[in-house]
């Protein structure tokens, strides 16, 4: 009797798949033939359970395959669902655990809309999920009182329902009980040449996050500037007791370090094949993020204005090429020189101002008088985005009134206030929303972005045994943060310049969850 599978797969997905299954089984693999399995599209609630007598009738290889397309489909409710009658029907530990594991694996970097749908799953099995990963993505400080709680509530019931009670939750807390809180904490930073002003703001934002803890930590400062000491700084302080590491800053110090085995290095910037832990100034992904508000829009058509910068050009290069990968959308971009730029000629060719005046030209010449004339532009564009500085957009935004353009415009972390305490009002940029930093919103004692840099590289070694488990650093100066194995993630906050000039949060209705899943 052929057995029919009710998810939303097709024939050549399902059969694709079965090549990799016998890595993910614990029984040999049977022929595709063997299987006589068909798939069928159904219309399903998602909110409700499977069939139980439906799941009954799987094999464990058949659920394995079934888990991995849910993954894939990122169909997180049928995926929890699967696994949890997978987990039932295992008969050993071992295999329970390695369940559970996976399960959090995949999970751990869904957004809070994806929590939220779980939570709301009719399954007490699916929405028991929902619980652990409310807890690791709260408040860091909270999280080890919070898997106590967790772990208190246990009964032998629940130990079906919410599986991860069995053996993740109690690895979770061996974890966060097995880390040695940090005593005393190196900072190697280049006190000296270029980077000695960015490196003085940095120590700056430690300083004061440090004298806003209970100051329990010790912090040390020591200069890396000669490349060629930088190793020899790191064992002396490893020497004078440090029992974790922050920095060095630049890419070249960093590669005198890739050879240490040391999980306790905190690198403020990106290198590649380094085993420690990473967290750069410019490591918030502003593409996704951009791109995650204008689907919520249903954005269709976008314009992107950028000068011809290095780094502006190539993410406005990224952001048309991205956004243009579904076949529905398009982007249309103009770069113009960032030297002497001329702004009106880059908004008139994005709008297509400058082909409706030739067509005037034309026109006047054939005829032989003067004619009354308005240029005739582009109106399908669903927003605009310019990636440039403050002063560049201020004189952009006014001639969008002139060529009647009402269309929202956006902007990239550019418009952020070099001076967080610097609250004049920029009345030409009313309206415009743009990516920024917790701190440009409120800065309290901060002055500059690097110093809210500082500030978090310290919060997250203080709280590195809980951010290791999981745990979102929510209260960030520089956006959300997590750890996504040895890289620290960055969320940044929407923000718009309002009726006077000033920059104030956008209403949470017009934003997107808490985190992307960027695993």
């Amino acid at each position: 009797m052929k057995k029919t599978i009710p998810f939303y797969l097709i024939n050549s997905l399902l059969f694709t798949s079965l090549i990799g299954l016998s890595a993910c089984s614990n029984q040999p693999l049977r022929k595709a033939s063997d299987l006589k399995v068909t798939a069928k599209v159904i219309q399903t609630d998602t909110k409700e359970s499977l069939p139980a007598e439906e799941l009954q009738s799987f094999s464990q290889d058949e659920l394995r395959l079934q888990i991995k397309l849910t993954a894939e489909m990122q169909d997180w409710t049928t995926y929890i669902q699967l696994s949890n009658h997978l987990w039932q029907q295992s008969d050993d530990d071992d295999s329970q655990a390695e369940i559970e594991q996976d399960v959090w694996n995949r999970l751990k970097y869904v957004d809070s809309a994806t929590i939220d749908a779980i939570r709301q799953h009719h399954d007490p099995s699916v929405q028991a999920w929902a619980t652990l990963l409310s807890i690791l993505n709260g408040p860091a400080q909270k999280i080890e009182a919070s898997l106590q709680n967790l772990s208190a509530h246990r009964t032998e019931n629940n130990d079906k329902i919410a599986i991860y009670q069995n053996h993740l939750l109690p690895e979770l807390q061996q974890k966060l009980s097995g880390v040695a809180a940090v005593k005393q904490i190196a900072v190697l930073l280049p006190f000296q040449g270029k980077y000695e002003q960015v490196s003085k703001q940095i120590q700056n934002g430690m300083l004061k996050a440090f004298l806003a803890s209970d100051q329990s930590i010790t912090l040390k400062f020591y200069d890396s500037f000669q490349l060629d000491q930088v190793e020899s700084v790191y064992h002396q302080a490893k020497r004078e007791g440090a029992d974790f590491v922050i920095g060095p800053l630049r890419k070249e110090a960093l590669e005198q370090l890739v050879h240490l085995d040391d999980p306790n290095i905190l690198a403020l910037n990106k290198i590649e094949a380094a085993a420690f832990y990473q967290f750069s100034f410019k490591s918030a992904d502003e593409i996704s993020q951009m791109i995650a508000l204008f689907n919520k829009h249903n954005y269709r058509h976008i314009g992107i204005l950028s000068n011809d910068g290095r780094m502006e050009s190539s993410k406005a290069q990224a952001l048309q090429e991205a956004w243009q990968e579904e076949p529905q959308r398009s982007a249309t971009l103009s770069i113009y020189p960032d030297e002497n730029p001329k702004l009106r000629d880059a908004l008139e060719k994005l709008i297509n101002a400058q082909t409706s005046q030739a067509r005037y030209n034309n026109l006047r010449w054939s005829i032989g008088q003067s004619l009354s004339f308005f240029p005739r532009m582009r109106q399908d564009f669903d927003a605009i985005v310019i990636l440039d500085n403050r002063s560049r957009i201020a004189v952009f935004k006014p001639q969008f009134a002139f060529f009647e353009l009402k269309v929202p415009v956006y902007g990239s972390t550019q418009l952020s206030p070099k001076n967080l305490q610097d609250n004049r009002p920029y009345v030409d940029l009313k309206g415009v929303k743009f990516l920024t930093y917790p701190a440009s919103l409120n800065p309290d004692e901060l002055n500059t972005p690097f110093e809210a840099y500082g500030w978090d590289s310290f919060q997250l070694v203080s709280q590195m045994n809980k951010m290791r488990v999981g745990a979102i650093l929510d209260n960030g100066k520089t956006g959300l943060l997590s750890l996504n194995e040895h890289e620290f993630l960055q969320k940044l906050v929407w923000a718009q310049y309002n009726n006077d000039g000033l920059i104030e949060s956008m209403p949470p209705t017009d934003q997107t969850g808490l985190f992307l899943n960027q695993k």
